[in-house]
């Protein structure tokens, strides 16, 4: 299996509570379909340099993963026909950091 970050922006309307719900969603998704979920980071709500579908914030989360790449491509198309999410990308890497994400929003902050 290969490791991927996979890192979505999700509407700013929505609460931190629904996009855990979303999250975890995709998470016992891609558990079915055969998939890891490595680490989770939530980055909060940031502004974005340009307007994606006519919002100028969302809710930043990257899951990192180990997967198929077939299992990555059907949790791909899931995370792609929800409204709620209005970007994703995906990176294949070697291996993931043991630190929290210097993006990743904690309690403290």
């Amino acid at each position: 299996m290969a490791l991927y970050e996979s890192t979505f922006i999700a509407n700013q309307e929505l609460t931190s509570k629904q996009v855990d719900d979303l999250a975890q969603n995709f998470i016992d998704f891609l558990k079915h379909a055969g998939g890891k979920l490595i680490k989770q980071e939530y980055w909060g709500v940031r502004n974005f340099a340009y307007t994606i579908k006519k919002q100028k914030k969302g809710h930043y989360v990257m899951l990192c993963i180990e997967a198929e790449p077939e299992a990555l491509e059907s949790l791909n198309k899931k995370i792609s026909t929800r409204e709620e999410v209005l970007k994703l990308i995906n990176f294949k890497v070697d291996a993931f950091s043991a630190n929290t994400s210097n993006l990743a929003k904690t309690d403290e902050d």
